[in-house]
This record gives structure tokens, sequence and C-alpha cells, in this order.
């Protein structure tokens, strides 16, 4: 069995972040999006892997990935030119799947659990098609399942009145035949070809299709708070302290975190789950829990907590606590003693700032 990772997403909704990387290289626990759902699939036993990008991101990916060598597996890259839908996405990876059957996932999706599941499911019924779903409270967001007792009956693309609670949680089954579908569906009403509707022509053709209860978390990644969401998931994971760095006699470090090799601690105080990366500098400073620093980022005389700091950031005597926030790749934010009453900023577009003023 092969697999195949949709990352041709655009990332709308995580903009500033995505200006300058795809959505699924943004981290968790200082580790891209996109290496859980590889991670997962090697778990599972799948080692031939395509991930199917924009051509935009293609050497962003390329020097990420490093065609698999990380994992000692094969990964493939496939450009999708235009945004065209899932099922085009799928379409296009023809040449990589051939005849054999595969498991798509969407690379902007998290999940904690196995695959294995799934497949043996899959392969055990004889099916031509395996959806995971999961039971969530606002299914209009979602692709939904209908189900005719133990049938399905129909699959709707984010539907204003949904005919069950059942989500398509972005992992799904196939065999060669999704192409036969995929070849008779026509553009939805917002101009995509939707993977829901190439699973209905499935299903509209007798085809032999399953569902696959999910019990293991899951969570799609498309907006900056479900980012902070999945980070403080799996921080909240961590069992054991590992401290590779020096931390001075004056700071405190309590509850579980992992701190990297070079990082410097000084006079500060560490509330875990927490996690620092390499040759980091932590001074006068409180990091509080739910928090990943990634490498090469200095924090001085600051309060941080529940926040991503990517790489090479530098926070340096900021006013105000920071918390709940995403801060991208050598970003400053510094304050200066200023005898004008005035800020001075450098900001792209899209960008937040929430700053408290007085009542």
């Amino acid at each position: 069995m092969k697999g195949l990772i949709l990352c041709a997403g655009k990332g709308s909704r995580l903009r500033p972040l995505t200006f300058s990387r795809p959505k699924h290289l943004l981290p968790l626990m200082n580790k891209p999006v996109l290496f859980y759902g590889i991670e997962r699939m090697i778990q599972a036993g799948i080692k031939d892997i395509a991930v199917v990008v924009a051509p935009l991101f293609r050497t962003v990916f390329d020097e990420v990935l490093q065609g698999g060598a990380p994992w000692n597996i094969r990964i493939t890259l496939i450009e999708q030119h235009e945004p065209k839908g899932l099922a085009d996405a799928v379409r296009i990876a023809q040449t990589f799947t051939q005849n054999d059957d595969f498991l798509l996932y969407l690379g902007d999706n998290i999940i904690d659990g196995s695959l294995l599941p799934l497949i043996e499911k899959f392969q055990s019924e004889n099916l031509d098609g395996l959806i995971s779903v999961s039971q969530v409270d606002s299914p209009e967001q979602f692709g939904v399942v209908e189900m005719n007792g133990n049938t399905i009956h129909r699959v709707v693309e984010k539907p204003k009145h949904p005919p069950s609670n059942l989500a398509i949680n972005g992992v799904y089954l196939f065999r060669h035949t999704i192409y036969d579908a995929i070849s008779k569906i026509h553009p939805s009403a917002r101009g995509e070809y939707e993977i829901t509707d190439a699973i209905q022509q499935l299903i509209d053709d007798e085809y032999e299709l399953g569902i696959y209860s999910s019990s293991y978390w899951w969570k799609d990644t498309g907006q900056p708070k479900d980012l902070i969401i999945c980070n403080q998931y799996f921080l909240s994971q961590i069992k054991h302290s590992n401290i590779k760095g020096t931390i001075d006699a004056q700071s405190i470090i309590s509850d579980e975190v992992l701190i990297g090799e070079n990082v410097k601690i000084v006079n500060s105080v560490i509330q875990g789950p927490a996690i620092i990366g390499a040759n980091t500098v932590v001074e006068n400073s409180y990091i509080g829990p739910y928090s990943s620093i990634a490498d090469n980022a200095t924090i001085i005389n600051c309060k941080l907590e529940r926040s991503i700091v990517m790489a090479g950031a530098k926070l340096d005597q900021v006013p105000y606590r920071i918390s709940d926030s995403i801060i991208g790749e050598e970003v400053k934010i510094i304050s200066r003693i200023q005898k004008q009453n005035f800020t001075e900023l450098m900001l792209g577009d899209h960008t937040s700032i929430y700053l408290p003023c007085e009542e």
C-alpha cells in the first residue's frame, strides 16, 4: 500500500504565517504538522509516500523532506499547478499510485492514533473505499456521511443542514477505482473537484464502501487557534523531562520540560509542560505551561505562556504577558524606553496585534 498526502492548500486562514511557508510545515512542539502524518503512515507500514504540493512551495518541501531520507523511506513530490480541489489532487497523483491501493491523508490534519485498524478493515472486507469519520458538534464545517444502517447512503461537503454528525476526518483508503469516479464528476459550486463527490460517484456505481468510526484524537489545523490547541495537546503528553542545556542556580524548572542542546536559562522560571529548542536563550523571564519555543530564539525580560515561538524569534522586554499566541520565524518584539509617546511598527499583511489599554 502507498501513501498520498495532500499539501497544496493556500492556508489563507493562517496568514501572515503562510505567506512564507505552507501551513503544513508550521510547527507543533517544534515539529512540522506534516511530520505527524508521515510518522503515522510509517508506523502503519507505509514507506512509499507522495506529497502533493503547490509549485510555489516545491523548494521548501524538498529542503524539509529530503526525499524521505530523514525516515529512510521514499517521498515523491507532485505539483498541483492550480487549486482545483482534493479530487483533482488525487487525480494528478495517479502516475504515482497506479493500480496500487493507497491511503489518502490531508496534510493539515493531526490525528493521535494508529492507522493500522483502518488498513486492516479495508483489506479484510475487500472494500473499494474506506472513510474515517468522527462525531463532531458542528458537522456543517466538514464533509459529512449519511448512513442507511451499516451502508453509506450519501456524502455531502459542508452541508447547511447536515444529515448526521459523522464528519470525514481527513483519512481515506481507496483502490484504483477512485480514478474512474473522479473522471465522472464536475466542479462544485465553489469551482473545485470535491473528493466527497468522487466518493458519492463510487456509491452510485455500487462499489463497496465502508466507514471507520475513529476513536483517535483528531484536529484540523486550519486556523491559529487550532495550532495552539494541538500544541497544548502534544505538550501534555510529555512524561519525563529531558534537559540538555544549562540552567543557572537562580532559575526554577517545574513539571515536565524538554530543553535542547546549548540552551541557556538564566534567572528564569520554566513551568511545564514546555519545550525549548536548541541554542535558545531565556533570561529574566517566565515561560509558562504549554509553550513551544523553537531553536535559536532569544527571550529576555518577558512572560509567555500557551504560545508557539518559532525559530530565530527575539522577544526583549515585552511589557505585557504573551498568551495564546503564534510568533513567526525571525520576528522581533522589542520594547525600548522613549521620551516620545509613540510605537514603531513594521508589520506584514494580515498581521493581528492586540494591545491592552486603560479603561
